[in-house]
């Protein structure tokens, strides 16, 4: 765990008293007071540089962030917490970074305080719920007029239905699918790169011609993901039908081709363990699929790589994937709500989101000129990054409560399939016997 101490910040104010009768006594307490808009001990206001709404301080602020996802605070930093605290020195932010001893359920045991609970779209919510931190910020939107119509509409939409109408939390950033391939690879066997708009089934053609040994070394054509083929899939199928309760996979005919697509690019990917970290280190991948942050999270400076916008579907030609938000909410359990609302709204302002995209950082603010910046201040230039926001996300489907424990369910039977060990329509009896089963024991919790 790392803390980070905001530098504090002292203000004062001298006032002439005016000896007015009936108003003496008022304005020497006014007089009395220290004030500062947007500043620690502060009154009510609007500090006009940025519009953030501010409100009367309760003493000392420090806000506490977490996630299960396991970042590193340099990583929290470099994404948000310095812009943060640049912002609002006054503050105190705090992240903890989760790890042995220091998962959700150890802070809850403790009594750790947590302010901002944050992480990926189809765990955030259901997390906070476990653990009764989940809060309404409705009424902090309209208080400090956030204007959520500018923001990605799914995610906007996913946050609603898995908050059953309510706010829970709010998208400050996306990832989403993304396709990448080793130029050097190509260039040795002389293969023309891939490029953008490729259907699944060129990929996949494709890929068949990378595959080879080569002086005793063998390369793959393709890294597969069977998680986010699925679950970021451009035909926006949900797990579950959101009404009934009940998994799509049989009700749903589309999951045919999908799954259709996916086990043949796994049989083609040579089955389990070309993922994009062996692209990354090993080197003898010619095109994987992964999150368009895997540039952010691992050094591919010694890779010769680029990337084109993730393959369509035939059935879907040229549609994108979905947008895969990260979301933070603010907690039930948190004395500064106000504060923590207005460092929000801040990492959602123009500036903010414009910074984010010029770090290749996928900003849930989908104006133009903010798109247009993606990548520009990257360490990685001449890469195709507008490949990843060039197109317009396909929408998520109805999210569910139960889509994180659905997600491995779905996934299971594809290396089963691909290797003829079942035949898809025995796959797709078992994955909806499987979700029957999982659901009836989530409602019987």
């Amino acid at each position: 765990m790392k803390v980070y101490e905001a530098e504090k910040v002292a203000t004062a104010r001298k006032c002439m008293v005016w000896t007015i009768g009936g108003l003496m006594a008022l304005l020497l307490a006014a007089c009395g007071s220290t004030a500062s808009i947007g500043k620690e001990g502060g009154s009510a206001g609007t500090d006009s540089a940025s519009g953030v709404e501010t409100t009367p301080s309760k003493g000392p602020v420090k806000l506490v962030f977490y996630s299960t996802s396991g970042w590193t605070p340099e990583a929290f930093n470099e994404r948000f917490g310095d812009a943060m605290r640049k912002k609002f020195p006054e503050y105190t932010i705090e992240y903890i970074q989760s790890g042995k001893g220091a998962g959700l359920a150890d802070l809850m045991a403790a009594g750790q305080q947590i302010d901002v609970f944050w992480q990926a779209v189809d765990v955030t919510i259901q997390q906070m719920q476990e653990y009764k931190l989940e809060y309404d910020m409705s009424d902090l939107i309209k208080k400090h007029n956030l204007d959520l119509g500018t923001l990605e509409k799914s995610s906007i939409d996913a946050v609603r239905a898995l908050s059953d109408g309510k706010m829970y939390a709010l998208p400050l950033v996306i990832n989403t699918a993304a396709l990448y391939y080793n130029k050097d690879l190509f260039d040795k066997f002389g293969v023309p790169y891939p490029k953008d708009g490729m259907t699944w089934d060129e990929v996949i053609e494709l890929a068949k011609r990378m595959n080879r040994t080569d002086g005793g070394q063998t390369y793959y054509g393709l890294g597969t993901s069977i998680t986010h083929n699925l679950s970021l899939n451009p035909q926006s199928v949900p797990y579950v039908d959101r009404k009934t309760e009940k998994a799509t996979i049989l009700t749903d005919s589309r999951w045919k081709s999908i799954f259709e697509n996916m086990v043949e690019a796994y049989k083609t990917a040579g089955g389990a363990g070309k993922n994009p970290t062996q692209f990354v280190q090993d080197k003898n991948i010619a095109m994987t699929e992964g999150l368009a942050n895997l540039f952010l999270n691992l050094d591919m400076t010694t890779l010769n790589w680029d990337m084109i916008t993730y393959p369509t579907y035939k059935e879907a030609t040229g549609k994108a994937p979905q947008p895969y938000p990260t979301l933070f909410g603010i907690t039930s359990t948190s004395k500064f709500k106000d504060e923590a609302f207005q460092v929000l709204k801040h990492m959602l302002s123009e500036q903010e989101q414009l910074s984010l995209s010029e770090r290749a950082v996928i900003p849930v603010l989908q104006k133009d000129n903010v798109l247009k910046a993606f990548g520009t201040k990257s360490k990685y230039q001449g890469k195709n990054f507008q490949s990843i926001v060039s197109r317009k996300f396909s929408p998520m489907p109805d999210k569910t409560k139960y889509d994180s424990k659905a997600q491995p369910i779905y996934n299971k039977y594809v290396p089963d399939v691909a290797k003829g060990d079942l035949d898809l329509n025995t796959a797709f009896r078992k994955i909806d016997e499987d979700m029957t089963k999982m659901i009836a024991e989530e409602k019987a919790r």
